[in-house]
């Protein structure tokens, strides 16, 4: 295997553990449609970025963490469940992507690099960014474990014991924007939203312990994704979908084997 291949697969090991350790918070808050949402939501930003003269990159970034840090306190204050203020915003986002797409010069060809990524553009940068952003998380977990515990288990619960039930919350939102926002354009919303579900839905399978939860989600996430594209440079097949299809079986035979269990 050659260095360009080492280098691609060493990338989506990475990008497979951020997005595991925010599907940890993803899988137990019930907020799988976070994904998606903050995904076209950096879609939008990229492309209206674009179309202004202004970097992609930066868009995608600006837009998904001001979605992150907008779907929180919106649920809250109009009382509504986070998935549908993020039902919401997503329609807003799509609807803002697609016609951005029709405005922008080359369409929909342009715009849909932004579902599909591209890990053989990451560069130097790229990977400091998705590095940063993986420590920080990383960081946030082990520092405020015993309130991100409470929470996840229950946030009406934790908020009645004196925990920060919002600070924990809207920190998570943020995160977790700020991890798709920095992957976007490597590995594209659609591997993202099954690398955030997948891992922490087969590490279910195999634990009850949160911390042990945590560890093995990271550990699927990142293994899922490298094994994934190196099948994909094997049998010359498109990595992100490789991916997705990859990790979609490693949770079949994890759902197999919890049957038998």
């Amino acid at each position: 295997m050659d260095e360009f291949s080492v280098k691609a697969i060493s990338v989506m090991a990475l990008a497979g553990a951020q997005c595991g350790l925010i599907g940890v918070f993803v899988f137990l808050l019930n907020i799988p449609f976070i994904g998606v949402a903050i995904a076209h939501a950096a879609m939008a930003g990229g492309i209206w970025a674009v179309i202004f003269g202004l970097p992609g990159k930066s868009g995608a970034f600006i837009l998904s963490i001001l979605t992150a840090i907008t779907a929180g306190p919106a649920a809250d204050r109009s009382g509504t469940k986070t998935n549908i203020s993020l039902g919401i915003i997503f329609s807003l986002a799509m609807g803002l992507a697609f016609m951005g797409a029709g405005i922008m010069p080359g369409g929909m060809q342009n715009a849909s690099g932004y579902l599909w990524g591209s890990v053989f553009l990451a560069d130097f940068k790229d990977i400091i960014f998705m590095t940063a952003s993986l420590v920080v998380t990383a960081l946030f977990t082990v520092i405020f474990y015993r309130q991100v515990s409470a929470v996840l288990f229950n946030r009406e619960m934790a908020a009645a014991n004196g925990i920060n039930d919002k600070f924990i919350f809207y920190s998570i939102m943020i995160l977790s924007g700020a991890v798709i926002a920095v992957n976007l354009n490597i590995i594209g919303g659609l591997m993202l939203f099954a690398l955030v579900i997948i891992p922490p839905a087969i590490a279910r399978s195999l634990t009850n312990d949160l911390k042990i939860f945590m560890v093995l989600t990271v550990i699927i996430g990142a293994s899922g994704a490298a094994a994934g594209t190196a099948v994909s440079f094997i049998f010359n097949l498109p990595v992100s979908a490789t991916v997705v299809l990859f990790n979609c079986a490693l949770y079949g035979l994890s759902f197999i084997a919890g049957k038998r269990n």
